[in-house]
């Protein structure tokens, strides 16, 4: 019976849809992979493919990288690319960068 009392509410799915922590998630992937689009047009060429925006939140932008010397290239030029980031995304304050070996292996 309390099945059916639950079900008998009518939903607009285009409301579901906006307002589900689903949807949240969609957003924020997609956000991600924006990024991901326009940061390549800034990042060195040298290390594409080499590394992938992962997260954003209010200050930070959390990226992985490759290897320890793609990390540490991205460090030496860090002041650099988080102006220019901020051009984009002002609120960002600190990039974040994190070694995933998975990242560069062709597939």
């Amino acid at each position: 019976m309390e099945n059916i009392r639950r079900y008998q509410k009518a939903m607009n799915i285009k409301d579901l849809l906006e307002t589900s922590s689903l949807a949240d998630v969609m957003k924020k992937g997609l956000l991600i992979n924006e990024i991901n689009q326009q940061i390549r047009h800034i990042f060195p060429a040298q290390f594409e493919g080499l590394y992938q925006i992962v997260n954003i939140n209010e200050k930070s932008l959390a990226i992985n990288v490759a290897n320890a010397v793609v990390r540490q290239g991205f460090l030496f030029r860090q002041q650099e690319l988080l102006h220019l980031i901020q051009q984009q995304y002002p609120t960002i304050e600190t990039l974040q960068f994190r070694i995933n070996p998975q990242l560069g292996k062709s597939k």
